[in-house]
This record gives structure tokens, sequence and C-alpha cells, in this order.
């Protein structure tokens, strides 16, 4: 996930691309081909505009949320939810800074929130998106990347795991990790990840990476973990505008607060067009084959439990499990805007509710930044978890989101969100909508309208 860009215009064909030519282009040339899902790269449709420079804002909105939780708890000692009104500081610095061999991606978000009526509501959310990338050779280059949030509520940061994750593509995993909505508790995740790329000859190249994670939830019974992820891959580019990948990960989710831990292996091909000026679609399928280690609760028989002084016991369980997974992203750039299409399916560990399971998401999403008249986002988007190893129902979200920022002169903006959620467990009494507005007023010394994506 990378900074947020506002003054971007779709990136010039160079020569070469409107040459026709079908080799690999040379060294020097700004166009390296679509980009390959498998190393999380930005469209190459949505590269080479002009972005904004580092830019830091400040702002302050009223917000109402449908469902702020009371100190009130229904007959089964679940919390009442109620309706809430409060005031919300908001902070940051979004952007990019280019050497002439780095390039920094930043964006950074934080949200003071204070209700009027519920004062154990009252906190603060953040969250850090950055990519650091440098040109160690001619044919080597390192990308370092984090995503780290502490939140409570996923609706006030640009996350993404409902709405695809903005202009620079998504990264599941950390989507997944963040994506818990239903427990409505501090959830604290970090995705740290180091990448070197090598190019073999003007047609192949490779890569290897190393992501470490870490999540947690500040709630008793919840599912934390400590993970890491290895991967790596070969692509060949067959022209200008097509290149295929092979890619292998091995993945390791060790879980905090429960006895387990699971070991995926993964194997996948990509695709990635380029079709034409300002279409760019790249597309994953693969396997995975998950195996997990853990406790299953087993209810003793009566007479037995009487004579134990337990009516439970728990016993180790292995499992192992193969699914298919993969991946699309469409991406349509536009002169001062642009359209995502996403879809993932994978197996992740420990993100509050379950120890495995399977994730997949759906979003469609798009962005208009008119320089410095007005940015506006809108998104809808779809998630589900299902436990592979558990009796837990399927956990199901979906919702719709909109938001503008209009500049009012000075550095000053006007700014406004409206998003909406329905979220469920199935087999399960959890059945809950939400939503949240907010309205504001927001500077930047640059004068650029402030988002809130």
């Amino acid at each position: 996930m990378g900074a947020s860009v506002w003054g971007q215009d779709a990136p010039a064909a160079s020569s070469q691309d409107q040459s026709g030519s079908q080799g690999a282009q040379p060294s020097g040339s700004e166009y390296g081909g679509p980009s390959l899902l498998d190393r999380g790269e930005a469209p190459s449709v949505l590269r080479g505009g002009d972005f904004a420079r580092l830019t830091p804002y400040l702002g302050v909105t009223g917000i109402y949320y449908s469902d702020v939780t009371g100190t009130a708890v229904d007959a089964l000692g679940s919390p009442i939810y109620q309706p809430g009104y409060g005031v919300s500081a908001m902070f940051g610095i979004t952007g990019t800074h280019k050497w002439s061999r780095s390039e920094l991606d930043l964006e950074y978000h934080g949200y003071y929130t204070d209700f009027t009526q519920v004062n154990q509501e009252r906190g603060f959310d953040n969250s850090l998106n950055l990519t650091f990338q440098h040109q160690l050779r001619p044919r080597l280059s390192l990308t370092l990347t984090e995503n780290l949030a502490r939140v409570r509520r996923p609706y006030s940061l640009p996350l993404g795991m409902l709405y695809g994750g903005g202009t620079s593509g998504f990264n599941p995993l950390y989507n997944g990790l963040t994506a818990n909505n239903l427990l409505n508790a501090p959830t604290l995740a970090s995705v740290s990840g180091a990448r070197l790329a090598y190019q073999l000859t003007a047609r192949w190249s490779v890569s290897a990476g190393g992501t470490g994670i870490v999540s947690r939830q500040n709630l008793t019974q919840t599912i934390g973990v400590n993970g890491y992820v290895a991967d790596g891959d070969i692509a060949y580019r067959l022209s200008r505008y097509q290149t295929i990948s092979f890619g292998y990960s091995f993945t390791h989710f060790g879980y905090v607060g429960q006895f387990g831990q699971t070991d995926i292996h993964g194997v996948g091909l990509s695709y990635s067009v380029r079709l034409g000026r300002y279409w760019e679609l790249g597309a994953s399928a693969g396997v995975s084959r998950a195996e997990s280690l853990g406790d299953l609760a087993v209810t003793l028989d009566p007479v037995l439990a009487q004579l134990l002084g337990f009516d439970t016991v728990f016993e180790k369980v292995h499992d192992v499990f193969y699914m298919p997974t993969g991946a699309l992203h469409l991406t349509r750039s536009f002169r001062h805007s642009s359209w995502t299409a996403n879809y993932s399916r994978s197996v992740i560990g420990g993100q509050g509710l379950y120890t495995t399971s399977t994730y997949e998401t759906a979003a469609l999403s798009y962005s208009y930044w008119g320089l410095r008249r007005l940015s506006l986002d809108a998104g809808a988007g779809y998630f589900r978890y299902s436990a592979l190893n558990e009796s837990l129902g399927r956990y199901r979200s979906f919702g719709a989101s909109g938001g503008f920022s209009v500049p009012m002169g000075k550095g000053f903006s006007s700014i406004g969100r409206i998003d909406w959620r329905h979220t469920s467990v199935s087999d399960s009494l959890v059945d809950r909508q939400s939503s949240i507005a907010s309205l504001g007023i927001a500077w930047s010394p640059r004068g650029y309208p402030v988002s809130l994506w």
C-alpha cells in the first residue's frame, strides 16, 4: 500500500511504447512493464505522473456513530450499542519524495476521537503505510515496506480492508489482520517486508522477499499472531505489455493466547498485461497447503466429568488442508482520477476470531483528484472469513463509503465522509449494521484537498 496521490496525471507513453516494438525495453526507459501482483507493485498506469510532494495536514471533524458501545448490557451479558456523537482531531503526512536512485512513498494518518456520552470509546487510532525503493545497482533493486496500524474502528483509517487499498493495490495479509470490526476492540497489526529484485536479462527477472507479522487485539480470549513469510518468484517478459511469473511462498503463523501454529506452502502463476495506455490487468491463480496444529475442546461424558471434577478437556488436533487461491486486480487510469476492481482469496491465521481461515475479499473503488479544486472517493466491498479447523460460522462484512474534500482558500478545505457496513456471523446471533458520518475542516500548507481516506 503506497501513499495517496492528488495531482497525478496518466503516464505518457514512452517513445518505445508508441513504436509498437515487442522486444524488452532497455534500461533507462520509464516504463518497466506491467506490474506483478506477487511483488506488490503499484499498477504501471498509475506511475510516472506528477506525484504530490510530502505534505502534512491538520483537521477537526464532528462525527456520528450508529453503534457506540455503552455501559449497559443485555440479558446475555453482551454490550448494548447506541448512537454516539463526538469530535475527532486528525493529523498526518502523505506524499512522495524522490531522489536520483530512490523513492519514498509515505502515508501516515492519526485520529483522536472523543464521544460526549461514552468515555470508554475515547481513543487514538493511527496507521502508517510506507514504501521505500532504492536502486542498488543497474540490475538490482531493494524495496522496503511497513504497514502498521493501531485501530479500534477501521472506518477512520485508509486500511483498504473493504475497498481495495486505494491507488497502489492492496495487501491481502495486512487487510485481513485489520479488517475485523466485529469485536470493536483496539487492534495492533504490523506487516514489515523487504524484497530484492534482480534483472537477469532483458526479459528474465527474479525476486525474493521476507515479511514479519505481528497482530494483537486488546480483548481476552482473542487470538493474536507472530509470524513470517518467505517468498520468491521468477518472471518472464512475453512482450512489452505482458509478463508471466511463477512464485512460491512459505508462511508461518504462531498463535498468541491459544495453543497452535499453522504452516502454509503456496505456489502460483501470475499474468500481467497493460491494455493500452490506461488499462492494466493483473491475475494470479494457485494452490496452498495449510498444516495446522491446535486445540479442540471436547465435552466429557457426565459420569466421567463427575469423577474428574471438570466437564471439558482439550485434545491436540493436527489438520492438513489444500485450497485454491488467487487474485485479480483491474485498474483504469484517467487524467485526474482512477478506478480499480480487486479480488483476492488467500489463507490467513490469527486475526482475532479464528486460528486458520480462508480470507476472501472483493472491492470496487474510485478516486478523483481535481488538482487543487476537488477530491472525491467512493468504494464498495465485501470480505469473508471461513474457519478451516474450528466450528465457527462464516464472518461476513459488506458495505459502501464515499468522501469529499473541497478547498476553501489559504490551505483550508471542507471535508466529509459517510460509511455504512453490515456484519454477520453465520450460526450465531451476531447480525449488525453500523454507519458513521463526519463533517469538518482541514488545513494543508500546500493547499491540496485533504482526503479522509
